[in-house]
């Protein structure tokens, strides 16, 4: 093969890797929330954001009667632009991950067995929910930005598509605004001082409660935006999102389960990893890089559950 489409190769499986990439960020700084402000493994957050995937597809069909809860939509009218629809999941998603916290993991009182065992439970609750109301149907969103097949930059003899790098720029920007929030405003400071000492933050006023409910409905949301954007390019079904899942989870471990800036590398570096192993190692297949996956998250687990980064003493306070 000549040097030229060689590395337009190698530049095509970097551009492929961008949208999965993002996905597996999203969810693994989403697990890492929670488990940083609850110590809770949320086993069920890539079945909640397949369901907001579900929930997009709802605002996007507006009345259609083939599609569940659509008719709910009638005074609306007409169906909703995929963006709209992404954004209304997302905003039902955040009100779902805060309602959760408060019925179903609150209750539990921080003990970690039971409330891991609620998240499966939730996990299988999910799954039985979208079977009997949306039928496990695969459905069809659509994306948010252009798809024609002229809708491309070409760079080095690779092509990289408007609608990976909408979905790549979309959710980096969505990280990074979490990022500064958590590090400039009030609440952001409150919800480090949770993670850092959940008891002294009690003892200087922090309403830790409330805080934690703000970190399951981010958490949720942050799926939502990843299951609504990638839901163009795998569309809809029951099981969309359980690989990426996988993968998320992976990357959340290198960080300990308890760094978002590991967790987000290594959504990119998991899925640039799984790209090339798929791409250049012949007996390599879709099957095999997820056990490779499941590998790394045990070695990690096993060899150092603390993470990658050596962690620092935790400070506790706010600003005032």
């Amino acid at each position: 093969m000549p040097e030229s489409a060689t590395v337009a190769l190698f530049a095509q499986r970097v551009f492929d890797s961008f949208a999965n990439g993002s996905a597996y960020a999203a969810l693994a700084v989403a697990i890492s929330m929670v488990f940083r402000s609850t110590g809770v493994l949320n086993l069920a957050q890539g079945k909640l954001a397949m369901l907001s995937a579900y929930i997009a597809v709802a605002f996007a069909a507006g009345a259609d009667p083939t599609v569940a809860f659509s008719g709910w939509l009638a005074p609306f009218a007409t169906p909703w632009p995929v963006w709209a629809a992404v954004v209304g999941a997302v905003v039902v998603s955040a009100a779902l991950g805060a309602l959760l916290e408060v019925t179903v993991i609150r209750p539990m009182r921080g003990d970690p067995v039971p409330t891991i065992g609620a998240t499966l439970g939730l996990y299988l609750l999910v799954a039985v929910f979208v079977s009997k109301h949306f039928g496990g149907r695969t459905r069809f969103l659509g994306s948010p930005f252009p798809q024609e097949h002229t809708d491309r930059f070409d760079i080095a003899g690779a092509r990289l598509w408007f609608d990976t790098l909408g979905v790549t720029v979309t959710l980096l920007a969505v990280l990074g605004l979490l990022a500064l929030i958590q590090r400039t405003t009030k609440i952001g400071m409150a919800f480090r001082a949770i993670t850092s000492n959940r008891d002294s933050a009690t003892l200087v006023g922090i309403r830790v409660e409330r805080i934690v409910m703000g970190g399951w409905a981010i958490a949720a949301g942050l799926g939502a935006v990843a299951g609504g954007l990638i839901a163009g390019q795998i569309n809809v079904r029951p099981p969309m999102m359980d690989r990426l899942l996988i993968f998320g989870l992976a990357a959340a471990t290198l960080g300990g389960l308890r760094s978002p800036g590991l967790a987000l590398v290594g959504g990119y570096l998991f899925a640039f990893a799984e790209t090339m192993m798929a791409g250049y190692v012949g007996f390599i297949d879709s099957q095999v890089t997820l056990v490779w996956a499941l590998a790394v998250l045990i070695v990690v687990l096993a060899v150092r559950p603390s993470g990658l980064v050596r962690r620092r003493s935790p400070r506790i306070g706010l600003k005032t």
